[in-house]
Parts: structure tokens; C-alpha cells; sequence
């Protein structure tokens, strides 16, 4: 009798420890996915890259289409449109900092680049504050090590 209520306990825990284990296994944190990578698992879709339009002033954007070269056409789109924010209009060349004023400022001139936007200032004056000229704390003595 003793041995029929022991088995029986013994089949439940198992039981229990076994679906247990079961879900700890389907839980999804615990999912491990691989995906391939390389070359292999890259589409065959190749596409010839247009110039660059000159850039859009309002949206600040150019583009370039791309055309579909090599590839699938129901996998492939014919065409792709890419657009890009425009680099900066007006580049300058930078001037060297002049020595603090009386106001604690320094200022730089800087010339216009030559393939910059006509629209943009010929120079341009640039200001900033002066690093304050406060004596270095000391290390202390020197020590030779020996």
C-alpha cells in the first residue's frame, strides 16, 4: 500500500517538474533565432545610381533615382527614389583668433570658400569668450623615484 501511494506521489512530481521544464523552454525571452548573414542572403536586386539634383532650397533635400540593373522584376522596384539633406551653402574659410579685447572676447574673420553659394556673405566675424588665465595649481616638490 505504502509503495502504490509512493509511486503515485512520485508520477505527479515528476509530472509537474517535466511540464514545468517545458515551459521554461517555450517562453519567449528565452527564444534563441539566428538569421544568416553575408552575401548570401542578400536580394538580387543591382541598380545604376543617377547624379545628384542640385539641391532644393525650401526642402533642403537633393535626390537621385536609381534604376533597376540586374535582378527580378516582380521582386525589384523598377525605380527608387533617394533623397539627402544638402551639405551646408555657405563653407568658409577660418581666420586665426585675435588676442582677448577689453571685453574678454576674441574674434576671427573668415573668408567665403570660392565653390560656395552666391547668396551667402562674403566674410563673416566670428566671437568668443576668453579662457580665464589663472595661474596652474602647483604638483607639489618633484621626487625622484628610485
Amino acid at each position: 500500500m505504502k509503495w502504490v501511494y509512493f509511486s503515485i506521489v512520485s508520477m505527479v512530481l515528476v509530472g509537474m517538474i517535466s511540464a514545468d521544464g517545458e515551459l521554461w523552454q517555450e517562453d519567449d525571452h528565452e527564444v534563441l533565432i539566428r538569421n544568416q548573414r553575408g552575401t548570401k542572403n542578400k536580394e538580387d536586386c543591382r541598380y545604376t545610381k543617377s547624379p545628384w539634383s542640385e539641391c532644393d532650397p525650401k526642402t533642403n533635400l537633393r535626390s537621385r533615382t536609381l534604376s533597376l540593373k540586374k535582378g527580378n522584376q516582380t521582386n525589384c522596384e523598377p525605380t527608387k527614389m533617394v533623397q539627402k539633406k544638402c551639405k551646408k551653402a555657405c563653407r568658409y574659410d577660418k581666420g586665426t583668433w585675435s588676442e582677448c579685447n577689453a571685453q574678454s572676447q576674441m574674434t576671427r574673420n573668415d573668408k567665403l570658400k570660392a565653390n560656395s553659394d552666391s547668396n551667402c556673405e562674403q566674410t563673416r566675424q566670428m566671437t568668443k569668450k576668453c579662457k580665464p588665465k589663472g595661474t596652474k595649481p602647483t604638483k607639489g616638490p618633484r621626487r625622484n623615484r628610485q
